[in-house]
């Protein structure tokens, strides 16, 4: 399961870090935070062609996507892969 860039922080700071120790962290938990939306983005972007074939086709095999309608949804499949 992937890691929101929230968990890694909370997993990094420890007690006896200095406040400049701390500050560097948030910084790198914010980079992270952007990649994972955008990662997010590009993966919900992506979706609708995931039950298409390369002749812009329906596929008839149901899918690990399919029934998943809410962004909700797909944050916890994108988050559980």
């Amino acid at each position: 399961m992937k890691q929101t860039a929230v968990e890694w922080l909370e997993d990094k700071i420890q007690s006896d870090m200095t406040f400049m120790e701390i500050l560097g962290l948030i910084n790198q938990a914010k980079s992270m935070e952007k990649e994972q939306m955008i990662n997010f983005a590009e993966f919900v972007a992506t979706y609708p062609d995931k039950n298409i074939n390369i002749n812009g086709e329906m596929l008839h095999a149901k899918s690990k996507y399919d029934g998943a309608e809410r962004t909700v949804d797909l944050l916890e499949t994108f988050k559980s892969e």
